[in-house]
């Protein structure tokens, strides 16, 4: 499996040219860049800007694996509202062009929300309503990723939605699309399942996988912490991974970054993942 870091790492306003760059100095394969509304690198740059991007991490030997953005949030694919599922489906289109011109393989797709926990205005959609309006969006969205041979990577996130392996699995198989996968996070199921007996369901239909920890003992979301500083069971995980026969990135998602140093961040994840592929340095 290679390593790879995502955008949210690195402190926000950090010029693109020194995400990578550090990146690369700290020994990781691959990188998940977070296009947003507004910024360096917007929804709405021209082709010149892609091809910048791509130039610069191919000279330092990072892939652009894949994309993620935190859009998805504010415009809920699953929404009762047709136009906010509407400019939810359009950011998914840009990032499908963004990854077409950038070589990125997938993109984290949030299927929508019942609701989300960490925002009291949050609008609570009925979990129906939800279910039907997420495999409506998906479904129209998932022609276009066909033919642009990007995959689209369901996220199982902290969205009161989709809250078992095996419903998950149905939903990914209800919207029937080879390009219509899964990104699975192991930190993400940790309150109240096992990250490794979902990737055990989910099997081939993972093309993704956000590497974080959880401690249980906080229980909200000030619990997320880098890879070996939860309660993530990573031998477990590992064998559960090699078992379906899982052998591309594993991507640390680390939100927020730390405060003062960037580079002691890098240095600790990318160690921490190393021994994570590495099982023998494993307890």
């Amino acid at each position: 499996m290679k390593k790879g870091i995502n955008h949210w790492a690195f402190p926000a306003g950090m010029p693109v040219e020194e995400v990578i760059g550090l990146a690369a100095q700290y020994g990781f394969q691959g990188i998940e860049l977070c296009p947003e509304e507004e910024g360096e690198i917007s929804l709405y740059q021209g082709e010149e800007k892609w091809k910048e991007i791509r130039a610069l991490a191919e000279d330092k030997g990072v892939e652009i694996r894949s994309l993620a953005t935190g859009l998805l949030w504010k415009y809920n694919l699953a929404s009762s509202e047709k136009e906010t599922r509407e400019k939810g489906k359009e950011v998914v289109r840009r990032l499908i062009d963004i990854a077409t011109k950038l070589g990125a393989k997938s993109i984290l797709i949030i299927p929508g929300y019942v609701n989300v926990p960490w925002d009291s205005e949050s609008p609570v959609i009925p979990y129906p309503v939800a279910l039907e309006k997420a495999e409506e969006s998906l479904r129209d969205l998932a022609s276009l990723a066909e033919e642009a041979k990007v995959y689209l990577g369901v996220e199982n996130v902290w969205n009161k939605f989709l809250l078992s392996p095996l419903e998950f699995q149905c939903f990914i198989d209800r919207i029937g699309n080879p390009y219509v996968k899964v990104h699975f996070d192991t930190a993400n199921v940790l309150i109240s399942g096992y990250p490794e007996q979902w990737i055990s369901i989910l099997g081939e239909r993972i093309v993704n996988v956000h590497a974080k920890d959880f401690r249980l003992a906080v229980g909200n979301i000030n619990g997320f912490c880098i890879p070996l500083e939860g309660d993530v069971n990573w031998p477990e995980v590992m064998k559960s991974l090699q078992a379906i026969g899982y052998d591309d990135y594993l991507i640390a998602e680390v939100i927020p970054p730390y405060r003062h140093s960037v580079e002691a961040l890098l240095a600790n994840v990318s160690f921490n993942l190393d021994c994570i592929i590495n099982g023998s340095k494993l307890l």
